[in-house]
Parts: C-alpha cells; structure tokens; sequence
C-alpha cells in the first residue's frame, strides 16, 4: 500500500456463488475482525446488488432508496456515475486515498441528512461478537459503508454473500511535557518563578482513521494560559511541517464548554491527511500567576484528546513547582528584632534586582511579574516570608537595619533546590530549620553626658590642661633665662 490510510479501507470481492442472478431470499454477512468492544460499528447500505458473477468479477449495482440523492450530487458524481438505466458503476482511480475520500464523503452525507444504518452494534442482535471479531449478518446483498465510533474503521464492500474487513482500531495516546528552562529539557515537570511563562507541549500519537480530533488543556489556579504558539505534523522518516491556521481553531474562555482552559479543534481536511504513526505536536505557553501553590502538590497542567463520536485518549498532566523562603532577623542570642529592609539579587555583586511586591495579606511578599514595580522587604516581627522562586542562587542585601544595629556590609548568599527554606521558633527565638538566618549586632556604646564615662573624660582632660599649663610655664621661664 502506498500508505496507511487514515479509515481503513476494503473493497472486497468474496468468492461464493457464481450466479447470474441472486437467489430467492438470499442474505450475506460482513464480518469485522480486531474489534473493540468499547466502539459501536455500523453499516450503511449504499447500493443494491441485483446480480454478480464471482468469477467474471461482474455485478450490477443500483442506488439504495436512501442515497439516491447522494448518487445524484455533483460530488457523488467524481467517483460513481449512474447510467440512464439506474445502474451504478465506479469511475474513479481505485487507489486507497480515493476511496477514503469517497468513504468519508458518504459517510458526512448519512450524517447531515439523517440517514439511519441499516444495522448497529448498539442494536441487540445485529451485531455478535465471538472473541476479537464481530458479525452483521442477515443482510441484504448490496454495496455498505462501514464504519466505528472510534473513528478508525470506514469500510466498502460488497457482501456476495460474505464479506469480511479488518478494523484495526487505533487509539491514539497523547503525551504532554513541560520545559525546565535552566537545562532547556522538556519531561513531567520542571521549577519556575511566579510571572514567568511556562513552555509546555503535547505530543498526538495518531491512529488510523483520524476524525474530530479535539485536544482539551485545563489549568490549576496557579496557572494562566496565554497562546498556542505552534502547531507541528510529523511524519515519521520524512519531514516535519508547520500546520497553517486553516487546519485548526483554538477557542478559550466562553466558547468552550467543557470546563477546560482551552481547546484545539482540528479540521477534517487536515484529519484526513493523517496516517498511522504520524505526531502531532501542539507548543503553547502559559504565566505561573499569583495564585501558585507554592511547593507541595505543585501546580497540575492536564491534557486529553476526544476523537470519533465522544470517545477520548489518556490524559496526561504535567507539575510546574514554585517555592518560598522565610527571611529571619535576629540579634546575637537569636532573639527575633524588627525593623531591617531587605532587596534580594541574583549575583554578590552587581546583578539584576529580584523584584517583590507585597501580597494581598500585608504579610507575604512574592516574586514580581514583569510588569510590576518591586518593593523593598520589611520585616516585621522578626520575620518574613517571600515566595515564588525558581530552583537557583540568590544574595540577600539589606538596605536598613533595624535602629542600633550595625548593617550587613555585604550580601549574604542562599539557595533554593525543589523545596522551601522554611524557619521554625520557639517564641520570640529563632529555633532551627533552614530560612535564611541574618544575624545583626550592636555597635559599641559611647559615653553619654552624666554618666561615668563623662566624669573619667572630665578627670583626664583637666589632667591634660594641668601638665600643658606646666609646660607653657616652663617654656617661658626658659625663653627668659635664653635672652
């Protein structure tokens, strides 16, 4: 075969009887092998066979009472012509691709037009299935259109009296990935900043028969979805092709209604492009907002594909990670003290500023999105916690200590690695645990007025003017004597 065709097709022409004419109360049977019990088939009776000849390969078709109509339309027309007599004879090539073409374009037909299968696997007794195969039987000779909820099985065939097709029904699996942007390696999860934009991407595994494929995408809070920012068809040993906008539609908010954050609805001209093994790979981007769980369960991104009539893939979620840390101010015995500022930067020297502002609860600080002017860090009962920091290096830089205490003179270093740096205490001290610890200490104290430092200066610099007077004294007696 030139190449897997995205419906299964057969035309098959099962050796039985060779007659030139069917007998009284004649039936065949199509059966269906590789079936799914989860599918429903059913079959369309698209032609009425009058007579056939196995071995001449000779059969006389005319349109069932249904499709006359189709058989009438300009597009029916490309592919089967039908005599002034009533008789219908296939005009078109007989390659896979056109009679998937024609396979799906009667099958849209029955759809619009409300055109009901003769039998359904849904109806008790028209369909038995024995093991993996399933079997209409009782059927008047004719030309059917078979097909399957699930999309992969869209079948013609003529039952003389029997016929037979294989389903091959394919489910297509997606898997969906995030980017970590300090290694550029995409896998199931990965650390970022709050305001940051997250790269995530699914991958479509797709099967035969590819139709309505839909690709549903919802958040937790801590996630905002911003854009689809590429589309991608892979065929496997050949190339790999940027899909225009034609070929799909992403609709959000309102215009879905299935609670997910959005939505990519493929359209049937590109579904009717895909084969067996081929990708589909869907990029988009979306912010780690204010709303971020911060460590924990993290912060879930899910995915799944509808296909066929309301059937659906795997999911698969993907864990974007924030975390926090606890800024501590204490003097030498621990004791937590009040009234340091603090700027956190990415290097010790030098470097950008790591904005934070101030949270909704006037106590937590968090990471500033792009847009947002920062703010300096104030601590506040000998404490405070600032969230929302990618995995990395970060310098603590304190621009005011508290009244008495000597500043830092430089900045003191810490990290974050796939969890919080969280303090404990035990009361007013600062107990243990791994939030960054900053430690302030008096300077010395000079003598104040009336104290006791006062009166030993006063005793020493009347000392002073005593011996400098003595001096002077001297100096002159001396001066004298000389002259």
């Amino acid at each position: 075969m030139k190449r897997i065709i995205p419906f299964i097709l057969a035309l098959l022409l099962i050796a039985s009887l060779s007659l030139t004419a069917l007998a009284d109360g004649e039936t065949g049977s199509i059966t269906i092998n590789g079936i799914s019990e989860d599918n429903t088939y059913e079959i369309y009776r698209l032609l009425d066979l009058e007579s056939y000849d196995v071995a001449a390969g000779a059969y006389s078709y005319k349109a069932n009472a249904a499709w006359t109509a189709f058989f009438a339309t300009d597009d029916a027309k490309a592919y089967m012509t039908t005599a002034d007599d009533g008789y219908v004879t296939w005009t078109a090539a007989e390659d896979d691709d056109t009679k998937a073409a024609f396979a799906k374009l009667a099958l849209a037909y029955a759809q619009t037009n409300g055109i009901d299968p003769v039998k359904s696997s849904e109806n008790t007794g028209d369909f038995v299935i024995t093991g993996t195969s399933g079997k209409f039987t009782g059927l008047e000779l004719g030309y059917y259109l078979v097909d399957s909820t699930v999309g992969a099985l869209c079948g013609l065939t003529t039952t003389n009296p029997d016929a037979s097709i294989n389903a091959k029904n394919g489910i297509p699996t997606i898997d969906k990935q995030v980017k970590e942007d300090s290694t550029e390696q995409w896998g199931a999860h990965n650390t970022a900043d709050i305001g940051q934009t997250v790269e995530y991407r699914v991958t479509i595994n797709v099967h035969a028969g590819a139709q309505n494929y839909v690709l549903h995408d919802t958040m937790d809070n801590g996630i905002t979805y911003k854009a689809v920012t590429k589309i991608e068809h892979v065929v496997p040993g050949s190339v790999t092709e940027t899909l225009d906008s034609d070929d799909y539609t992403v609709k959000t908010d309102e215009d879905v209604d299935d609670g997910c954050d959005f939505e990519v609805h493929f359209s049937a001209e590109f579904c009717d492009k895909l084969e067996t093994n081929d990708k589909i790979i869907v990029s988009y981007e979306a912010m780690l907002n204010r709303n971020a769980v911060i460590a924990g369960t993290g912060n879930v991104n899910t995915a799944w594909l509808t296909f066929g009539e309301g059937n659906e893939s795997n999911e698969d979620s993907v864990t974007t990670y924030t975390y926090g840390v606890d800024i501590v101010k204490t003097n030498s015995q621990n004791t937590l003290i009040d009234g340091a500022q603090f700027k956190i930067y990415d290097a010790a020297d030098g470097g950008n500023e790591v904005k934070v502002v101030l949270m909704d609860d006037g106590v937590t600080y968090r990471r500033a999105r792009a847009d947002e002017t920062g703010v300096s860090i104030v601590v506040k009962d000998g404490k405070v916690r600032v969230v929302g920091f990618d995995n990395g290096t970060y310098y603590l830089e304190e621009t005011e200590a508290p009244d008495g205490y000597n500043k830092l003179t430089a900045r003191q270093k810490f990290i974050i690695s796939d969890s919080n740096l969280d303090a404990t205490f035990n009361g007013e001290i600062y107990s243990t645990g791994s939030g960054v610890h900053v430690v302030n200490k008096t300077g010395s104290m000079l003598p104040e007025t009336g104290g006791t430092g006062t009166v030993i200066f006063t005793v020493l610099g009347s000392a002073v003017v005593l011996i400098t007077g003595v001096v002077l004294v001297t100096k002159k007696r001396m001066s004298k004597i000389a002259d």
